[in-house]
C-alpha cells in the first residue's frame, strides 16, 4: 500500500502538470512578496518615488478685477466662455513635426468650420495685401524670439539671423524649424506657425498647453469632441474672456490683455511674481499698468499625470481668488462726448480743405493752406481699404465689374512696362523715372526685402553700389544683378530646381517672381489705382458707387442712380455730405487732418477727467488674444488708430509755450509789465530773419508797440523773438543762443515740461529745445511735448504754480468692497514766481479770449475762460499742427485742458473745440448739441498763433 502511494506521488512529481504548477506557485509567491514589499515593508519609499516622478502642480488663473470710471460705471470685466487649448502630447520622433502639423491643420479647420477664429499670437503678421511684416512689441521681444529659434548666437549654419527680414524668418520656420510640408496658403501657414511656435515655447510644461481659440460657439465645441481621436492634445475648457464696454472711447486708456510673453515672464520673475506661460496678463494701458491689482491669485491643483502629461487624478486643490477692482479718475460721459466733438471738429476742418479741382502739391508753399483735391479722397477710399480691391473680383454689380475691368487693364499695362524695363540690359536709372514708376520700383524693392529674397541682414550698407541705388543713381536691374554677385539674395522662397545658377539665370528667376507678384497682389494694385483715379481712368463716381456695392453705406437707389450719371460736381457734394454725416470718417480717409487729442484735468488735484485720442480701436478684438484680420486692418490703416496721440504724439507746442517765455523774461528781469516792444514785422537781429505771423498773413502789418500782456493776447511772435534774443545776450552784449536756452529751460522745468505728466500708461519723454533761443521762445526749435504734458503745464499755470503729477487712478477696491488704496495728489514742486509775473500771464491768457486772437470764437459763452492758441510747423508740405490750452473759470479754475489737432492748420479750430469741451463740462451745451451734424468750417483759415 505504501508502495502504491509512493508510486503515485512519484508519478505526480514527474508529470508536466506538477512542474507547471510549481512554477506558477513560485511566480505567484514572488508576486505576493513584491506586493507585500511595495505596500507594507517599503511603502513610504516607493510612494515618494512615484510622486516625485508623476506629481504636477497646475495653476488656475483667478478672475481679473473690474475697471470702473470715477462714477462707478463698468468699463472692463471678465465673462466665462468656451476656449480651445492645445498641449504637446506627442513623443519625440523623426515624424513629430509632420504629425503635429497635421493635428494643428485639422484643429484649425474644425474651429473655423463653424465661424470661430483661431488665435494668431505671433510676432510676424500678414498685412491686408498678403505681405509679411514684423510685429514685435520691442527690440528685446525680437531678440528673445530669435534666441528661441536660433539659439543664443541667433545663427543657423553660420548665417546671422539677428537682422533677418520677416520673409527670411518665415522661410526658415516653414522649411527648417517646423518643416511645414502642407500645401497651404500664407494665411493658413501663419496660423499653423503661430500655434506651433506657442506650443513649442510652452513644451517644457506639457500639461499646461496654450489657448488656440477663445469664446467659441457650441457647434465648435461639439465638433472638437467628435474629432477627438484625430486631435491629440486638443481640448475644450471654460475660461474667462475680457470684455470692454464702449471700447472705442476707452481702448487707448484701458489697453488690452493677452497671453503672457517670454519677456513679461522674465520681467515679473525679477519682481518676485509667479506667472505661468499660459496666464492672461495686461498687455497695454491700464490693464498693464495696474496688473498687480487686477490680476487675481492663482488657484493650485496638485495632480498625478502619466508620461504624456495626461491627468490621472487630483491630490489636492486650492481655489483661485479674484483680482481687485480699479476705479479711474475718468468721467466716461465726458470722455465719450469729447471724443465725438473731436471727431466732428476734425471732419469740419477736412471738409473745408477738400476742393473739386486738381492741386499740384509740389507747387504749394508753407505759407498756404494745403488744400486737398477731391480725387485724393476718392483714391484714399481704395488705398486705405475703405472699399476693397479684392472684393472687386467678385463682380457682384455692373459697377464693380466695370471698375475691376479697368483695374485689371491698368495693372496689366503697368506690369508690361515694368517687365520690359526689367528684362532690358540696363534698365532706367531710378532718378530718371516718373514719380509713378519710382513708386512702383519702391514697391519692388520692399517686395524682395519682405519676402526674404533680398537679405537685408547681410547687405553691407557702406557698399558703394548699394548706396548708389539708395541715392537713385543706378537702375533696379543693375542693383539686383550686383546683389546676386554679392550673395545678398536668397532663393529659398522660390521654386528652384537647379541649385547651381548663373547670375543671369538667377536674375531671370527673380524678375519672374516680381512680375508674378505684381500681377496678383492688390498692394501693387493700389499703387496703380491711385494714379488711374488722378488721370480719370477710374472716376470718382465709380469709386463712390463702390461704397454702396460693398456695403460700406446703406443702399440708396436714388443717390446711386445720380452717381451713375458721372456728374463730377454731384459726386463731390456727395462725398462732402458723407463726411458731414460721419458715414465716412476722417480716420477712414487718413488725410490731413485725421487725428487729434484732448486732455482734461482738475488743476487742483492732477486728476485726469478725460484723455481722448482719435482715432481709436475696439480692444474687445484683442481680449486674451489678437484677431489677426482685425490686427492686419489696424496695422495697414494709415490713420494709425493704435497710436495714442494724447500720451505719445509729441510736437512743438507753438505759441502755447509763450507763457513759459513770459515767466522767464519777467523773472530774469528782461522785461516788466509796463515795458513795451515795437513789432517791426521782421526780426532782423538774426539771419535768416523770422517774421511775425501778422506780417506774413496781413500784408506787412505789425502789432505796433505792445506790452507783455498784449503780446500774449495777440500772440506777437516778434515780441517773443525779442525776449529770446535778450535772454541770450551776455554781459558783453553778444548774442549766445545757448545762454538763452538755459534760462528758458530753468522755468520750463519748474512748470513741469522736463518730465512725464505722471499718467500711469505709456508716455513719451518730453524734449526741451536745443536750437535757437529766438525760435524756441515761440515754442518752435526742437521743443516737443505730448498733449498730456501740455495739460500738466497749463494746470500748473492755472493754479498759480502748484505742479501736480497727473493721474488716472482714483482708488483700488478689494473683491469684498474694501478700499485698499486711495490715490492722493502728488505735488512735485511749487513755482516760485512774483505776483506781477503771475498777473501778467493770467491777464494775457484771459485777454486771448476777450480781445485777442480767438475772441470772436468765444462770444457765445458766458463762462470766463483763459487760454492760449498755438500753431506748430513740422513739414512745409503739410499743414501746421493746431493747439490750444485753456482753463476755467478764470478766477477759480476747476478744469484745465489741452487740445492738439495734428496738421489741423488753424489754431481757431482747436480753440473752438476747447471752448466746447469746457461748455459741455459746465452744462452750457448738452448731449443733444454734441450729436448735431458736422458743419463746414467757412472761416478764412488764417493761422494765428
Amino acid at each position: 500500500m505504501i508502495g502504491d502511494f509512493l508510486y503515485t506521488v512519484s508519478k505526480i512529481i514527474k508529470s508536466r502538470i506538477f512542474i507547471v504548477s510549481l512554477i506558477i506557485i513560485a511566480l505567484f509567491s514572488t508576486l505576493l512578496y513584491r506586493v507585500f514589499d511595495l505596500q507594507i515593508v517599503n511603502e513610504n519609499y516607493y510612494m515618494s518615488t512615484y510622486i516625485q516622478q508623476a506629481e504636477r502642480t497646475v495653476y488656475n488663473q483667478g478672475t481679473r478685477g473690474k475697471i470702473y470710471d470715477v462714477n462707478g460705471k463698468v468699463l472692463a470685466y471678465d465673462e466665462l466662455a468656451y476656449t480651445v487649448r492645445m498641449e504637446d502630447k506627442l513623443d519625440s520622433s523623426n515624424e513629430k513635426n509632420q504629425l503635429m502639423n497635421d493635428i494643428v491643420y485639422k484643429a484649425i479647420n474644425v474651429i473655423e468650420k463653424y465661424g470661430d477664429k483661431v488665435i494668431v499670437d505671433f510676432p510676424i503678421i500678414l498685412d491686408q495685401d498678403g505681405k509679411w511684416k514684423e510685429n514685435f512689441s520691442s527690440d528685446a521681444a525680437k531678440k528673445l524670439f530669435l534666441k528661441n529659434i536660433f539659439g543664443e548666437k541667433m545663427k543657423y549654419k553660420d548665417r546671422d539671423f539677428s537682422n533677418a527680414s520677416a520673409g527670411e524668418l518665415i522661410s526658415h520656420l516653414k522649411n527648417v524649424f517646423f518643416e511645414v510640408k502642407l500645401d497651404v496658403d500664407d494665411e493658413m501657414l501663419l496660423k499653423i506657425l503661430s500655434i506651433r511656435y506657442n506650443v513649442f515655447a510652452n513644451s517644457y510644461q506639457k500639461y499646461v498647453g496654450v489657448t488656440i481659440a477663445k469664446d467659441i460657439n457650441e457647434k465648435t465645441v461639439a465638433a472638437i469632441y467628435e474629432n477627438e481621436a484625430d486631435l491629440t492634445g486638443v481640448m475644450v475648457e471654460e475660461k474667462t474672456v475680457r470684455k470692454y464696454n464702449d471700447s472705442e472711447y476707452f481702448a487707448p486708456i484701458l489697453g488690452y490683455t493677452g497671453t503672457i510673453s517670454d519677456t513679461q515672464i522674465e520681467e515679473y520673475d525679477k519682481k518676485g511674481k509667479t506667472y505661468t506661460s499660459s496666464d492672461i496678463v495686461g498687455k497695454a494701458g491700464i490693464e498693464s499698468s495696474f496688473e498687480k491689482y487686477l490680476q487675481g491669485k492663482h488657484g493650485e491643483e496638485k495632480i498625478f499625470v502619466d508620461n504624456t502629461g495626461k491627468k490621472l487624478s487630483t491630490i489636492s486643490k486650492k481655489d483661485s481668488k479674484a483680482g481687485k477692482d480699479v476705479y479711474l479718475t475718468i468721467d466716461s460721459k465726458l470722455q465719450k462726448a469729447v471724443y465725438t466733438m473731436l471727431e466732428k471738429r476734425i471732419a469740419s476742418i477736412l471738409i473745408s480743405e477738400i476742393q473739386n479741382y486738381d492741386i499740384d502739391e509740389d507747387q504749394e508753399t508753407d505759407e498756404k493752406i494745403h488744400n486737398i483735391s477731391v480725387k485724393k479722397v476718392y483714391a484714399q477710399l481704395m488705398t486705405n481699404n475703405v472699399v476693397s480691391i479684392k472684393h472687386l473680383a467678385k463682380k457682384s454689380t455692373p459697377n464693380e465689374n466695370r471698375v475691376y475691368s479697368k483695374y485689371k487693364d491698368s495693372v496689366k499695362l503697368a506690369v508690361a512696362e515694368l517687365k520690359q524695363q526689367l528684362n532690358s540690359k540696363n534698365g532706367k536709372v531710378y532718378n530718371d523715372l516718373s514719380k509713378e514708376y519710382q513708386k512702383y520700383y519702391d514697391y519692388i524693392y520692399d517686395l524682395l526685402k519682405n519676402d526674404g529674397i533680398l537679405l537685408t541682414s547681410v547687405i553691407d550698407t557702406k557698399d558703394e553700389t548699394y548706396n548708389k541705388y539708395v541715392d537713385g543713381k543706378i537702375s533696379m536691374n543693375e542693383f539686383i544683378r550686383y546683389a546676386i554677385k554679392q550673395n545678398w539674395i536668397s532663393l529659398d522662397n522660390l521654386d528652384v530646381k537647379d541649385s547651381y545658377l548663373s547670375t543671369e539665370e538667377t536674375y531671370d528667376l527673380i524678375t519672374k517672381y516680381i512680375i508674378s507678384d505684381l500681377r496678383k497682389n492688390t498692394s501693387f494694385g493700389k499703387e496703380v489705382v491711385y494714379y488711374r483715379i488722378f488721370d480719370g481712368t477710374i472716376s470718382g463716381s465709380e469709386v463712390c458707387m463702390l461704397l454702396y456695392d460693398q456695403g460700406v453705406l446703406k443702399k440708396d437707389e436714388a443717390t446711386y442712380s445720380r452717381l451713375s450719371t458721372y456728374d463730377t460736381y454731384y459726386t463731390y457734394t456727395f462725398i462732402i455730405n458723407q463726411i458731414q454725416k460721419l458715414n465716412i470718417t476722417p480716420a477712414q480717409l487718413a488725410l490731413d487732418p485725421c487725428s487729434g487729442s484732448v486732455v482734461i484735468t482738475d488743476p487742483s488735484t492732477g486728476k485726469v477727467r478725460a484723455l481722448v485720442t482719435y482715432p481709436s480701436y475696439d480692444n474687445n478684438m484683442f481680449s486674451g488674444s489678437v484677431d489677426p484680420d482685425y490686427w492686419a486692418k489696424l496695422v495697414d490703416d494709415q490713420s494709425e488708430p493704435l497710436y495714442n496721440r494724447a500720451t505719445q504724439g509729441a510736437s512743438a507746442p507753438g505759441s502755447t509755450f509763450k507763457m513759459c517765455t513770459t515767466m522767464t523774461a519777467m523773472e530774469e528781469g528782461i522785461i516788466s509789465q509796463g515795458d513795451t516792444v515795437v513789432d517791426e514785422g521782421e526780426f532782423k537781429k538774426i539771419t535768416p530773419s523770422p517774421k511775425c505771423w501778422i506780417f506774413t498773413s496781413g500784408g506787412g502789418a505789425t502789432h505796433g508797440s505792445i506790452n507783455v500782456m498784449q503780446a500774449l493776447a495777440q500772440s506777437c511772435n516778434y515780441f517773443f523773438y525779442e525776449m529770446g534774443y535778450r535772454l541770450g545776450t551776455n554781459s558783453k552784449g553778444n548774442y549766445d543762443s545757448a545762454l538763452g536756452l538755459s534760462k528758458i529751460e530753468k522755468y520750463a522745468k519748474v512748470l513741469g515740461l522736463d518730465m512725464k505728466s505722471g499718467v500711469e500708461i505709456t508716455e513719451r519723454d518730453p524734449h526741451f529745445s536745443t536750437e535757437s533761443s529766438v525760435h524756441s521762445a515761440i515754442g518752435q526749435g526742437s521743443n516737443a511735448y505730448t498733449p498730456v504734458q501740455l495739460a500738466r503745464y497749463v494746470s500748473t499755470i492755472a493754479n498759480g504754480g502748484k505742479n501736480y503729477s497727473l493721474t488716472l487712478l482714483d482708488k483700488v477696491v478689494s473683491s469684498k468692497g474694501k478700499t485698499v488704496l486711495k490715490k492722493k495728489s502728488k505735488l512735485t514742486n511749487t513755482v516760485d514766481a512774483s505776483g506781477s509775473t503771475w498777473d501778467a500771464i493770467h491777464t494775457g491768457m484771459r485777454e486771448v479770449i476777450t480781445e485777442g486772437t480767438v475772441y470772436k470764437y468765444f462770444k457765445d459763452t458766458k463762462i470766463n475762460i483763459a487760454g492760449k492758441s498755438g500753431t506748430a510747423q513740422e513739414n512745409k508740405k503739410r499743414n501746421s499742427h493746431a493747439l490750444f490750452v485753456a482753463y476755467a473759470p478764470y478766477d477759480n479754475p476747476k478744469i484745465a485742458t489741452s487740445v492738439v489737432i495734428p496738421f489741423g492748420n488753424s489754431s481757431h479750430d482747436s480753440a473752438e473745440l476747447a471752448k466746447n469741451v469746457i461748455q459741455y463740462y459746465y452744462g452750457e451745451i448738452t448731449d443733444k448739441d454734441v450729436k448735431k451734424n458736422v458743419k463746414k468750417d467757412d472761416s478764412n483759415n488764417v493761422t494765428q498763433d
